[in-house]
């Protein structure tokens, strides 16, 4: 079974949220952990991410733990 996204695409979402102001960020980073434990999040994941399994959003917060770029 292939993954339903690319790590490229991993990887300019996890830049995106890098380059987010802290407070802005903090929020996105607490959503993509709560969608890598398989919530919807309020309906942003199907809006937003649709499709995508919870790996994709704990390939995300790897890369932003990776960078330092959690400022929790």
């Amino acid at each position: 079974m292939s993954n339903s996204y690319t790590q490229q695409e991993v990887e300019e979402r996890a830049q995106r949220i890098l380059n987010q102001s802290p407070n802005i960020k903090r929020g996105t980073i607490n959503e993509f952990l709560n969608m890598a434990n398989g919530e919807t999040e309020y309906g942003l994941r199907e809006t937003y991410y649709p499709g995508k399994p919870d790996q994709f959003f704990k390939d995300v917060l790897e890369i932003i733990r990776n960078s330092g770029g959690q400022d929790r």
